[in-house]
């Protein structure tokens, strides 16, 4: 028998507790072996994607927030067919964090990584032109192309300027870029935004990304949302007063969970205590009764 000294009471705790530290290491296992990258999270520092108005900042479930730490996974095979643009989902009905498409999180050289939302793919042409496969199928009202005062419908053509409407994270916003301001850049990749980013526009027009985001850009995928942990990181990196700004509602949120775990955890040792107390009761009765 193991812990032959061992009374049954600390038995139960110690098989509690290796019960947990098992269930532990198998999420993160879990997790590890699911997502396929390394590291399989990352923690959201700045407001970018959030969806809640400059006059009130506030974390949201399902939202990627100030603080959130969002767990990722592989960007798929060897091209972007691993990921749905804005324009993709809005025709598919696929969404990711609030809004149609993926989020991904793309590499900037020495500068910190940037968590945006991929918006449409569009592809060089010989004749220097851009063409855009997506936008078959979208509705003609949701784009338009002007090149020095000509239309262009043609999506497999387009040159001037692009605008796409009903953008940002209440789809009121409607944002523009000049083509040729890509034209140094990849011969193929994604318009990013953040969701947040009402005032400013493309990552591509705004000075964010120095072009397109090609596929070799894109270092992994936001997959799920784990609200409010990540702010344990920023308070003990000295960002706490971001959190303040963006998020108020984050550090009582978090504590709400804690106590809630705890209170749960609790729970389910009453519930144990309660089983082992009936059982012990049975025995005893069991025991005195006359034969």
């Amino acid at each position: 028998m193991c812990f032959p000294n061992v009374d049954k009471d600390t038995k139960r705790t110690l098989i509690g507790v290796a019960a947990v530290a098992i269930m532990v290491v198998a999420v993160f296992v879990g997790i590890n072996v699911a997502s396929g990258v390394s590291p399989p999270y990352t923690v959201v520092v700045s407001q970018s994607m959030q969806h809640s108005p400059n006059n009130n900042m506030h974390s949201q479930l399902g939202v990627i927030d100030t603080g959130d730490m969002v767990l990722l996974r592989s960007k798929g095979g060897e091209d972007n067919m691993g990921i749905q643009s804005f324009v993709d989902g809005y025709k598919n009905g696929y969404s990711k964090f609030g809004s149609y498409g993926d989020v991904i999180i793309y590499e900037r050289g020495s500068e910190n990584p940037i968590i945006h939302r991929a918006i449409l793919w569009l592809e060089s042409n010989d004749d220097g032109t851009w063409s855009a496969p997506s936008l078959d199928g979208y509705p003609s009202d949701l784009w338009s192309c002007n090149n020095g005062g000509e239309i262009i419908t043609d999506y497999n053509h387009l040159q001037g300027t692009l605008t796409l409407n009903n953008m940002g994270y209440n789809q009121d916003h409607s944002f523009s870029i000049y083509l040729g301001t890509l034209n140094n850049g990849p011969s193929g990749g994604f318009l990013t935004m953040g969701d947040h980013n009402i005032d400013g526009g493309f990552d591509q027009a705004i000075g964010i990304s120095a072009g397109l985001v090609s596929y070799q850009r894109i270092e992994s995928v936001a997959w799920v949302e784990v609200p409010w942990l990540g702010s344990l990181k920023m308070i003990f990196s000295g960002e706490k007063a971001s959190l303040n700004n963006f998020v108020p509602n984050t550090i009582p949120s978090l504590a709400a969970a804690v106590l809630l775990f705890v209170f749960v955890l609790i729970g389910i040792s009453f519930l144990f205590d309660y089983r082992y107390y009936w059982k012990y009761r049975k025995e005893m009765i069991e025991e005195i009764r006359p034969h």
